[in-house]
């Protein structure tokens, strides 16, 4: 049984943080409340926002795409919208969905957008199109291959250009992650009880890339104090022009 729903569903960003000016502390606890408190020691915000960068240029990136940069992204599992928090300061549109009202509440104290809507992945509207679709951190807290490949489908029917998968779990990397959670978080077996992550083959998103007609780029995770950086790969699919 998986239980992540009602664990996300308690998570929430201190509202008195998101009121003030400060743009870093604002960030951080947006990241914080996505769940990234896991560690006592993490990542510093510098590492977090050349994350961010290395995502943008990724997505902007499609060999086949003649033009300029992406002008609007959309994300899938938003959370309280940390990473939109950035794009919006690069001027980009941005939308996006999770299925915790209470992130979703916090996302729409801290974005400008007006496309942000409590709900599950699978169910997403494809209409309007993004430029770029993204999902950052999401597709280990889903059920089984069945639902991230119909949430892929929705993110392919989404997108006008190109799509992102952040943090995916390694199958390969799988026990290694598991002994490593085992050995630095206290009463592991505990705590992570009806909690499981998903773990997947690169070759999962090869055959649906190939199916979709689209090209496909993996990139390892290098956020510089980032403990998950051996256990997760990236995802780049992008859309090929039509001849």
């Amino acid at each position: 049984m998986n239980e992540w729903k009602s664990v996300w569903s308690k998570r929430s960003a201190d509202m008195d943080i998101l009121k003030k000016e400060d743009e870093k502390k604002v960030f951080l606890e947006l990241k914080r409340s996505n769940g990234f408190d896991v560690q006592e020691e993490g990542p510093a915000y510098e590492a977090w926002v050349e994350q961010y960068r290395q995502i943008k240029r990724e997505l902007e990136f499609n060999k086949n795409r003649d033009g300029g940069s992406i002008k609007s992204v959309y994300e899938v599992g938003c959370g309280s919208g940390a990473n939109l928090y950035l794009f919006e300061k690069d001027g980009i549109e941005t939308g996006g969905a999770d299925y915790s009202g209470q992130l979703i509440e916090s996302a729409r104290r801290a974005l400008a957008s007006t496309d942000l809507i409590c709900e599950e992945a699978v169910r997403i509207s494809i209409a309007p199109m993004y430029d770029a679709v993204l999902s950052n951190s999401v597709f280990s807290y889903f059920e089984d291959e069945e639902y991230a490949l119909a949430v892929l489908e929705k993110m392919c029917r989404k997108a006008r250009h190109s799509i992102g998968i952040i943090d995916i779990c390694d199958r390969e990397k799988k026990e290694e992650c598991i002994a490593y959670r085992k050995k630095s978080i206290e009463d592991y077996e505990g705590r992570y009880r009806n909690l499981p992550k998903l773990f997947y083959s690169k070759q999962f998103f090869l055959e649906f890339a190939s199916k979709h007609n689209m090209d496909i780029k993996f990139s390892a995770s290098d956020v510089t104090g980032y403990w998950n950086n051996n256990f997760v790969f990236n995802c780049y699919m992008f859309k090929r022009e039509e001849v």
